[in-house]
């Protein structure tokens, strides 16, 4: 597998992924995101690995990734306008994205303990080759980039998870039609 970025959208694990996401949104138009974790689980080929293992890449990355777009207001590269892509399902089409409590902990705790692991890992490589010091990355900028991407990703489930409300809504339609963004 291959990646040319510190996000989940630029590796061939996370854009897999995201088409399978893609390919299994709902017909209605309405989202869940525990339904989706689950899904995820059952798939042979997205099932989210061991965070023992280290990968930089996951699907639960990738989702995480989905949720923030649908927050910021900006899906406009989730979808492909090209020809090819003419039959492919929407993420544009979603009408409701909505999320309990419980699933944006567990995706918020995957993310989190990712991260630690890896940190963990990479501190121990160094310590039997001082040469590899950048947890599996190439170069330095990327283990640091993808390190603040991994936290920036967890303090927005952490912002979900302090929400008052109990089920959280991650698309705002109103807001959508109105050209409104969130932050």
């Amino acid at each position: 597998m291959g990646c040319w970025g510190v996000t989940a959208f630029k590796s061939d694990a996370g854009l897999d992924a995201v088409g399978f996401i893609r390919k299994n949104l709902p017909e209605d138009g309405n989202l869940e995101l525990g339904k989706i974790i689950e899904a995820l689980k059952k798939d042979e080929w997205n099932k989210p690995p061991s965070i023992d293992d280290g990968y930089h890449h996951t699907s639960p990355m990738a989702l995480a990734e989905i949720m923030v777009k649908f927050l910021d207001q900006d899906i406009s590269d989730l979808d492909y306008d090209d020809e090819w892509a003419a039959a492919d399902n929407k993420f544009g089409s979603i009408t409701s994205f909505t999320a309990d409590k419980e699933s944006v902990q567990w995706l918020r705790d995957y993310l989190s303990n990712s991260l630690n692991a890896a940190r963990e890992d990479a501190e121990f490589r160094q310590s039997v080759d001082e040469e590899d010091r950048w947890g599996g990355w190439f170069e330095e900028k990327d283990w640091h980039g993808w390190q603040n991407h991994m936290s920036t990703l967890v303090g927005r489930m952490d912002a979900l998870i302090a929400s008052p409300q109990i089920t959280i809504e991650l698309l705002h339609p109103q807001e959508q039609e109105n050209g409104l963004v969130m932050g």
